[in-house]
């Protein structure tokens, strides 16, 4: 029996097998199973791969947790204690390389100080859309990442010529190569094929995943789960492969939190609307935009529900050359707006809590329309503050005008824009935003001048009570004071 196992031993090291026996290959693959977003449905993976022990690495939008349709902060806390890795994926989810490079320093920065502040290790990085210039990666580094993870480089479907693995140590930690992302065109035999074909070499494969979908209707990034799971399962009696998450591979001491500098204070950018394309740091705010972009620069074409929508930059601005066109096809429910783009500054107009603020744009079109106003918290997500009264239609160009209550005190910036929610045409220009006194904000209760004369009138009369009648008030005092030897 003991010669039998040292001849195992040494045939497994030649490489060679003996006929009926199993021989464990030695280690020489990693698979690394990533998911990007923060997607609600990703506890489904978690719940699938914990089955096997096997840990994953989730790239959280920091400015989506709690949101609908992502993971809670709860929810994160409750994978990492399951031994899975939280990595960031920027505040905003924007592409890195069509910002500029102060803005995309605030969404590597601030969601990997956001996560660490939330109690997390946070050493890996994915860059959105997979964008990554020389410049992003070097704020990535500055930012104290240790990795950051592309989308692509290694064989996959549409890549076969691709080399099948990275290496453990990769030459470039910032730009780590990945099969394409997994969608619902992949299937079972498709991920056994990218880990086969990798265990013929050795070396790292960080697979890329989205939703995971239990419905019968899935949307394109997903995988369903009976697909992830009969993988897992396949991936567990893989003797020479092993599964680990990203910080695993890379290791290092965890980095110091470098904190960002706050956006400068600014009302709307490009609120005539007139240019169009990325906010790129290598272009000026009046440099020309690239042909195929119709989209207003520093703007989101935005909305929810169920309604169809077409946009279209237009001639013919209320003061300018251009505005934008929103032509609702199909409605249901919710609306369409323009809207300044969610982001930590570059764009979003910063505002200061408990402050008021005069929203005006003008507009034309055959349906009513009403401002709809959000607002950023401190973990930088976007939630929905309110709204104006309803502007009827009109023919020609006019203003809608409307005066907000105090920002909220968790507030740090604003985005505003004329909704649509009915079938129609709205043509809109020139957005404009300028702050208030709180006190004079709409909904914020009594004017300020009402309020300095109650104040004033407050302030007489206690003066008055205090010099007329000194010493009953004494003598009250004495009595509230538990001090007071006063009898």
């Amino acid at each position: 029996m003991r010669f039998r196992r040292l001849l195992v031993v040494l045939l497994a090291v030649l490489g060679l097998a003996v006929p009926g026996v199993a021989v464990a290959a030695q280690p020489n693959t990693v698979v690394s199973l990533t998911f990007d977003d923060g997607d609600a449905d990703q506890v489904l993976a978690a719940d699938i791969l914990a089955t096997h022990r096997m840990p994953g690495t989730y790239y959280i939008i920091s400015g989506a947790v709690g949101s609908p349709g992502y993971l809670t902060l709860d929810q994160i806390r409750h994978l990492a204690a399951q031994g899975n890795e939280i990595g960031g994926h920027t505040v905003s989810h924007l592409d890195l390389t069509q910002v500029s490079l102060a803005e995309a320093r605030r969404q590597v920065c601030q969601s990997r100080q956001i996560l660490t502040d939330w109690g997390f290790r946070v050493t890996s990085f994915a860059y959105p859309d997979g964008s990554a210039s020389a410049d992003v990666r070097a704020v990535v580094r500055d930012c104290g990442y240790h990795s950051a993870r592309l989308d692509g480089g290694l064989l996959s479907k549409g890549c076969e010529d691709c080399a099948p693995a990275g290496a453990f140590r990769p030459p470039d930690p910032y730009g780590l190569p990945t099969p394409a992302q997994v969608d619902t065109s992949w299937s079972l035999a498709d991920l056994q094929h990218v880990v086969t074909s990798a265990e013929r070499t050795g070396g790292w494969v960080p697979l890329v995943f989205h939703h995971v979908c239990d419905t019968p209707v899935c949307g394109p990034l997903s995988i369903r789960t009976e697909t992830l799971r009969a993988f897992a399962d396949w991936l567990a009696d893989r003797g020479g492969t092993q599964v680990k998450t990203v910080d695993q591979v890379i290791g290092g001491q965890v980095a110091p939190v470098v904190r960002s500098a706050a956006a400068p204070p600014h009302g709307v950018v490009n609120g005539s609307l007139e240019t169009v394309g990325a906010f790129d740091a290598s272009e000026s705010d009046t440099g020309p935009a690239p042909a195929h972009q119709t989209v207003p620069r520093c703007w989101s074409e935005a909305g929810y529900g169920d309604n169809s929508a077409t946009w279209r930059h237009v001639r013919g601005g209320h003061a300018g050359t251009w505005a934008e066109q929103v032509t609702v096809t199909s409605h249901r429910s919710g609306d369409t707006k323009l809207l300044p783009r969610f982001d930590l500054g570059e764009c979003a107009p910063t505002a200061v809590p408990g402050g008021g603020y005069q929203l005006s744009a003008w507009y034309h079109g055959s349906v009513r329309t009403q401002f709809s106003v959000y607002y950023r918290e401190p973990s930088g997500r976007w939630v929905y503050w309110t709204s104006s009264p309803f502007f009827a239609p009109s023919d020609t160009w006019t203003q809608a005008s409307w005066r907000t209550p105090a920002l909220p005190a968790d507030g740090s910036a604003v985005s505003f824009g004329l909704a649509v929610a009915q079938v129609g045409t709205l043509t809109t220009d020139d957005y404009r935003i300028v702050p208030v006194q709180p006190a004079a904000a709409a909904g914020g209760g009594v004017s300020l001048s009402l309020t300095a004369g109650l104040f004033v009138l407050g302030a007489l009369v206690v003066a008055a009570l205090y010099f007329v009648r000194p010493r009953r008030r004494q003598m009250a005092l004495a009595r509230s004071d538990p001090s007071s030897s006063s009898r």
